[in-house]
């Protein structure tokens, strides 16, 4: 009796930890461009979202990585003159969501070159979404392939260009990626899962 207590309870603890994981991720990497302009975009954020959907079972799946952002937003937006439910946020959002499924579409595979392609799939879909969207809406550019292509790759004159927040993001996201599923795996080889005991299976 006192071993099935035991299984029950080091899942949940496992989903608590990793909801805390989530939170520091986040706060971390939204706080350290205020000191280091140059990691702008080397965040874990995306691979949180990635692996969330790759790795974690239930509602924590999605609810932990949207928390953790819209927490660290509520704490630092004041810090870069940002509102919360400003329409860049919500299209960031929309595109964290957008690598959550595409999480939750390798779920199945165990192989690492999917893991990979996914991660850097995750880097590029943020990219294009959220520099899509400022070409848009930012009058800087002019609403033309060409001046897409600037919003993808060089930015606004005057600012960091957009390819060094994509080398950020692609590295950043592949580096935590295979952090955060190195952890599930070895979580997985003690037969738990986040929020769900895998019962073994025979041979």
């Amino acid at each position: 009796m006192q071993s099935n207590s035991k299984k029950e309870t080091q899942p949940q603890n496992l989903s608590q930890l990793w909801f805390v994981i989530l939170i520091i991720a986040a706060g971390w990497s939204r706080h350290l461009p205020l000191s280091h302009p140059e990691l702008f975009n080397f965040t874990p954020v995306l691979a949180l979202f990635f692996i969330s959907g790759a790795y974690v079972k239930g509602h924590l799946s999605w609810i932990g990585p949207v928390v953790a952002v819209i927490a660290s937003d509520l704490v630092l937006n004041p810090s870069y003159g940002a509102g919360l439910f400003e329409p860049f946020t919500l299209i960031s959002i929309f595109a964290y969501l957008g690598i959550f499924f595409l999480g939750k579409s390798i779920r199945s595979s165990k192989k690492i070159f999917p893991l990979f392609v996914g991660a850097l799939g995750s880097a590029l879909l943020f990219h294009g979404i959220t520099c899509g969207f400022a070409w848009l809406m930012n009058p800087a550019y002019s609403k033309t392939v060409s001046g897409f292509w600037q919003a993808q790759f060089f930015g606004e004159p005057g600012y960091a260009p957009a390819y060094l927040f994509l080398r950020n993001s692609i590295l950043s996201t592949l580096l935590f990626s295979g952090i955060f599923s190195w952890i599930f795996i070895k979580n997985k080889e003690k037969r738990f899962f986040i929020g769900k005991t895998v019962q073994p299976t025979k041979a």
